[in-house]
């Protein structure tokens, strides 16, 4: 079990592990001389068997609160030291915050230096503090009154801690391996070594490991945990690793991830769940620039509110939000974070990661909310249950990873009540009740295709696909496309999709009105003629129009810009090119601007313009049009390779 040491400067956090463990975590000779912890101590206390008890000495003064919350990050209970002549101080309350919002799961309260003090003093400073802690998430904390000087009350607290520790459950190493480094330094004879709380899994002597966010290859050649040389280690140590690999000391700063392979990427957009305290100076605007803290890095950020009402975050509110970071971070689901103003002189709050890969666009989606929102429960089964009760799609082989598990458990539920299906090597499951509703639908829309275009061989996959994407999203449609074409009940030929058996209605009249229409788009060149001007070009009566049109568009030969002006799909890839050659040439692209490169009128313009939005070819953001990147024109416009 680790202990971290908290309060104000000069409250005697060092004097008391030193006394506890006879160890000086004052190493620094700038530390000695002032009396004043700098940097992270470390020490340990054996409890007469494998489990060992670390300490964490933390500085108090307010000059490094940084390095104060880089050593909270992962500890296990909080020591909350206040002086008995002192009473608490600024940095008290300050490092109470801290353990509260990181989530530490137990605090032991010490007043210290009572040899100083009156009894009725201690009694009075007991009072104080239990003012501060009774508020808060702890209803089960202890309080000592000690001094490390005479050595009163040291034994009742040791007693204290070493029960604790010996009933506290190590956390699960099921997951791979982590480590935030808070120190790196070459060792002669050893090499390189860096140190950190694992705060996952377990790692031993040749294992590999990524450094992030780097992304180097590294090999552990030599492991102590505890300040004792061992085969292997595991989360809730205090871990020391030797690494070989191509990545020199340079290369590593404070907050660099150790990590086990295949770990989610870094990413620099994280969805999270934010909480500003109740004592928070100010409310948070949304994209306010803020200060993050996760393991032992520190990072610029803004905070992007998705779900609060209109206004800012005030404080004592919660909110789910998307940190959009200046550098990217690994993290997992789960990782807690504390929250600072841009300026680094108040803790505002914290929060704790949902989805450490945010994505740009579409934060508050409907569906992307039911996925944060089932992201907050902290029990896996039941949030997965949420999401398939929602009819929701749900991405195993993402939920499972977020939560820094290597892989997708068997048969959480019931094979009669969840679907679970393969799709470009990612496990996915539905509820089987929607899966079984979208089979029947696209039964259903096959056969209403059939009937109402008994003349065309089936339908285009493109055109299936954006019928599919609005209903069902298109990893469940094309998996429910995968599996009827697999039993036969649908059939896939030259690019068409059909139920099977369909033989398509030969109509030689609609074929050659179709033929016409085509044959008179292409004779304009770039020209779209009105839907009535081009019937009357193409000397084709109104009234079989409409078969005519829909027999082009099954095919996939045709686009319909509006129930009035239609386009093949090479006219149209000739605007998208004028538009590309705009964008590259590093103008905006407007509609006045797109209008004089379109060589057209502006009606004509925005309705070439609103059909690649519809297509996710561009997106309008104002009166400017942007790319859409990696999109598949060719795909988009039903354009064969």
């Amino acid at each position: 079990m680790i202990i971290a040491t908290a309060g104000h400067v000069d409250h005697g956090k060092t004097s008391l592990i030193r006394a506890l463990t006879g160890v000086e975590t004052d190493t620094l000779a700038e530390e000695v001389e002032r009396g004043l912890s700098i940097n992270l101590g470390y020490a340990f206390m054996p409890q007469g068997s494998d489990e060992t008890l670390g300490f964490i000495d933390v500085p108090g003064h307010r000059k490094f609160i940084n390095t104060m919350i880089s050593g909270i990050s992962g500890v296990d209970m909080g020591l909350i030291v206040v002086a008995a002549d002192d009473g608490p101080m600024p940095q008290t309350l300050e490092h109470i915050d801290v353990l509260e919002i990181l989530g530490v799961a137990r605090v032991c309260v010490v007043v210290n230096k009572v040899d100083r003090v009156d009894p009725s003093r201690v009694d009075e400073v007991l009072q104080q503090v239990d003012a501060l802690i009774q508020p808060r998430r702890w209803p089960a904390y202890r309080s000592f009154a000690v001094s490390s000087v005479s050595g009163d009350g040291l034994d009742d607290l040791k007693d204290h801690l070493t029960s604790v520790a010996e009933a506290h459950q190590r956390l699960g190493n099921s997951g791979g391996f982590r480590l935030s480094i808070d120190r790196s330094f070459n060792v002669k004879g050893v090499g390189l070594v860096v140190t950190g709380t694992a705060s996952a899994g377990e790692v031993r002597k040749g294992d590999p490991l990524e450094l992030l966010p780097g992304g180097q290859s590294v090999r552990i050649r030599y492991l102590r945990a505890n300040s004792q040389e061992v085969e292997h280690a595991s989360a809730g140590q205090r871990v020391a690793l030797a690494i070989a690999g191509k990545v020199s000391l340079k290369e590593i700063t404070r907050g660099d991830w150790l990590v086990a392979p295949k770990a989610p990427p870094p990413a620099s957009r994280l969805d999270v769940e934010v909480s500003l305290l109740s004592s928070a100076p100010f409310p948070l605007k949304h994209m306010a620039p803020v200060k993050i803290y996760m393991g032992a890095k520190r990072l610029a950020a803004r905070l992007a509110h998705i779900d609060t009402p209109e206004g800012p975050l005030k404080p004592g509110e919660s909110c789910l939000a998307q940190l959009i970071l200046d550098h990217p971070i690994s993290s997992i689901w789960g990782e807690p974070f504390l929250v600072q103003d841009h300026a680094e002189t108040r803790i505002l709050g914290g929060g704790r990661v949902l989805d450490p890969e945010g994505p740009k666009f579409g934060k508050a989606r409907r569906a992307r909310l039911c996925w944060l929102r089932a992201l907050q429960i902290p029990d896996a089964k039941a949030a997965l249950a949420q999401l398939l009760e929602a009819q929701q799609p749900v991405n195993l082989s993402k939920f499972w990873a977020i939560r820094n598990r290597r892989q997708v458990p068997e048969s959480l539920f019931p094979i009669d009540e969840v679907r679970e299906f393969q799709r470009d090597g990612t496990t996915w499951a539905v509820a089987e009740k929607q899966w079984q509703f979208v089979i029947k639908w696209l039964a259903q829309y096959l056969d209403d295709w059939h009937r109402e275009q008994p003349q065309a061989p089936g339908i285009k996959m493109t055109s299936l696909e954006k019928a599919l994407t609005p209903n069902f999203g298109l990893t469940l449609g094309l998996a429910a496309v995968d599996l009827l074409l697999r039993s036969g009940s649908l059939a896939h030929q030259e690019g068409y999709i059909s139920r099977k058996d369909f033989k398509p209605a030969k109509s030689q009249q609609t074929l050659n009105h179709w033929e016409q229409l085509k044959a008179q788009l292409q004779r304009g060149g770039t020209t779209l003629p009105l839907l009535g001007d081009l019937l009357s070009l193409a000397e084709i009566p109104e009234q079989f129009a409409k078969q005519a049109l829909r027999f082009g568009m099954g095919r996939g030969e045709l686009h319909e810009l509006n129930k009035h002006r239609y386009a093949l799909p090479s006219q149209l890839l000739h605007y998208y090119e004028r538009l590309t050659l705009t964008h590259d040439q590093g103008e905006a692209l407007t509609v006045a601007g797109l209008k004089n490169k379109f060589g057209t009128g502006r009606n004509l313009t925005v309705e070439i313009l609103e059909h690649f939005d519809r297509l996710h070819l561009t997106r309008r953001e104002g009166n400017v049009r942007v790319l859409v990147p990696r999109a598949n024109v060719q795909r988009a416009l039903g354009i064969e390779p």
